[in-house]
């Protein structure tokens, strides 16, 4: 347990399911079902925390370790589908596979959290495709009807968007020393608040080394494999 500011942060539990399915529901239509959160305990249980206040959690956050080739700008490919297999522990991204909060405190403690926990040296960068909840009703505001927007449409309109700071999940991401990127074009399917789009935010790991294959951790034959494969 990690205390930061009033909250304590620990490794998430099957017992805290049922609140995090609760939390979740902040995503709206994207909001996941406790299938997808069973998997992620499966498959990558270190990197799912929540934070606790008084012994109520209040927020929850999933990241995993990928390889630069792994990442596709997609939620559902960057993921495995939203189960975390793609987890790979030698990757030298840390990704950000879902984060919710009621409040804007504990969303914070638990970035905290993860980088004290999950930086290492070989982490080239963490990375963030935020939400823009509110970037549907900002094009409805400019005339456009968004179901009819074509591709390059939403391009600009999103590139605008972000350049004037109109949203304030990306203040709040800012705030944590987030740099954003560029926006990203159909990231989330079935996110309309955001029109399946997302903000491509980093963070550089100022203490980054890459990490070689001679620093890697690797199997070892066993001394009888070794001996049938040596010249007669």
């Amino acid at each position: 347990m990690i205390p930061v500011g009033s909250f304590s942060v620990r490794q998430a539990a099957e017992d805290d399911l049922n609140r995090i399915v609760e939390l979740d529901q902040l995503f709206g239509n994207v909001a996941l079902t406790r299938d997808y959160f069973e998997q992620w305990l499966c498959h990558h249980p270190q990197g799912f925390l929540v934070a606790e206040y008084d012994g109520r959690i209040y927020g929850y956050s999933m990241v995993i370790y990928l390889h630069g080739h792994q990442i596709h700008e997609s939620w559902y490919l960057d993921t495995g589908g939203g189960t975390c297999s793609t987890h790979s522990p030698l990757g030298e991204y840390l990704y950000a596979v879902s984060v919710a909060s009621k409040k804007q405190e504990a969303a914070r403690a638990l970035f905290i959290a993860n980088r004290r926990l999950f930086i290492r040296s070989h982490v080239y960068q963490t990375l963030i495709f935020g939400r823009l909840p509110r970037f549907r009703k900002w094009v409805e505001a400019q005339g456009y009807h968004p179901d009819t927007l074509t591709t390059d449409c939403k391009s600009r309109l999103l590139s605008l968007y972000v350049n004037t700071l109109h949203d304030p999940y990306q203040v709040f991401y800012e705030g944590l020393s987030f740099m954003p990127e560029y926006g990203v074009v159909d990231y989330l399917e079935g996110d309309d608040e955001s029109l399946n789009c997302a903000l491509k935010l980093v963070w550089r790991n100022p203490y980054y080394q890459p990490l070689y294959r001679d620093r890697a951790v690797v199997e070892v034959a066993s001394e009888r494999t070794l001996a049938a494969t040596q010249p007669n």
